[in-house]
């Protein structure tokens, strides 16, 4: 009852300040100085709502006031959208095993939007708390969210981190709509490495329509989102290179070039471990397994790295030595699994040992197997054996990882 008849007197006091406030006849600083105290007062707002949600939780309130959940009560009563809301709860319940967190939102040295990041991601992995702190305390609320993103993405085997690669995968989508204005909208969810190839395509279009667009003098610069939209239009509608066609007798250039940073140890681990990084720059975390498989024929440029030194640069699609490619196409015209004929669109597969571990390319060492196929190698634990004339698919022991729907 103390806590509610103090927060009772904060209420009333608020009220009589913004009964009273008029910005206009205070000084700029003083403004600037007003606005950094309701900051601070807000920070501990949120974390006296965050202390007491899940003891709320517990009542019977939202269900007698007619609410599905304590989140949609809560949404209600915080006059905020429900996905919001069921942070909060989520949060509230995670902080009970975050004790240094609950300090700092006790302090008001943190607020709710860094504490969404840190609860869960501290939660799965607690020796990482401190340090997710303290970046909470020098970084951006972005450069918190994506180092909680990489905490998350730590699983403590290949095993784990292709697991919860499938589990994207298998709830990838792509839905369209209209609103009632007449524009139509979509909205995807896709695994890390599909979607840097969509973000590397669309920014390759995007410029080259920027380019040529600047060939006209009477076009109006428009902004980069605006080029991106244009981009995406063009390349479903099969018009690439900005409206142009390319220079005759010019080479097809890959549409995406994705680069990847990955501690050089996690590469030869086969997984990343809590502080390692394995992920695409600008878009976030990928298994080590991904980058393994497109270190031999992917438009990649990765970067092994130790702490912040580069160790090596390979531009990957650059790999293969064209007599080896060559060779490789007349050995193996369609996918080599038995039973699958496919002929188009295969990817050379290092069988017997990882370029990673191996970093040769030879004939003997390669395989080209189908995009399906080569994903149940990469993503499903299956292993290609035997060797040109008796190939085999030997399905993983401890069960199928892969979801192909």
């Amino acid at each position: 009852m103390v806590v509610l008849a103090e927060l009772s007197k904060v209420s009333r006091v608020l009220d009589v300040v913004l009964a009273d406030a008029d910005p206009d006849v205070v000084a700029t600083a003083h403004a600037a100085d007003i606005v950094e105290k309701a900051a601070e007062v807000v920070r501990k707002a949120q974390a006296v709502v965050l202390l007491f949600t899940k003891r709320a939780a517990e009542s019977v309130r939202w269900r007698d006031e007619g609410h599905k959940s304590p989140a949609s009560w809560l949404a209600e009563t915080t006059k905020a959208p429900l996905g919001e809301a069921i942070a909060m709860v989520e949060t509230a319940q995670a902080l009970q095993d975050l004790p240094d967190t609950t300090d700092a939102l006790r302090s008001g040295a943190l607020s709710f939007a860094q504490a969404k990041y840190i609860a869960p991601a501290a939660r799965t992995h607690p020796e990482a708390e401190t340090e997710l702190l303290r970046t909470a305390g020098e970084d951006s609320v972005k450069g918190l969210r994506d180092a909680c993103t990489r905490v998350h993405a730590v699983k403590g085997s290949a095993h784990g981190e292709i697991a919860a690669r499938n589990a994207v995968h298998a709830a990838r989508y792509l839905r369209t709509w209209t609103e009632a204005d007449g524009a139509f909208r979509l909205d995807a969810k896709l695994t890390c490495d599909a979607g840097a190839q969509v973000k590397s395509a669309l920014q390759a279009e995007a410029d080259a329509i920027f380019k040529a667009a600047r060939l006209r003098p009477d076009t109006e610069r428009e902004s980069p989102d605006a080029y991106r939209a244009d981009a995406l239009v063009a390349l479903v509608a099969g018009r690439p290179h900005g409206g142009a066609a390319p220079p005759a007798g010019a080479p097809a250039a890959p549409t995406a070039t994705v680069h990847v940073r990955v501690d050089a140890t996690a590469l030869r681990r086969g997984h990343a471990r809590l502080g390692e990084v394995c992920e695409i720059a600008g878009v976030g975390p990928v298994p080590v397994a991904t980058v393994r498989r497109q270190l031999s024929d992917a438009a990649v440029k990765y970067f092994a790295v130790k702490g912040a030194d580069v160790l090596s640069v390979c531009h990957v699609g650059r790999t293969i030595p064209a007599h080896v490619a060559s060779a490789l196409q007349e050995r193996d015209p369609v996918c080599v699994v038995p039973g699958c004929s496919v002929a188009t669109g295969l990817e050379a597969h290092h069988w017997e040992v990882d370029y990673a571990d191996c970093r040769t390319t030879s004939l003997a060492a390669l395989a080209r197997i189908c995009a399906f196929h080569h994903d149940l190698v990469t993503y499903g634990e299956y292993k290609l054996e035997g060797g040109p004339g008796k190939w085999g698919l030997r399905p993983p022991p401890d069960g199928d990882l892969w979801d192909s729907s």
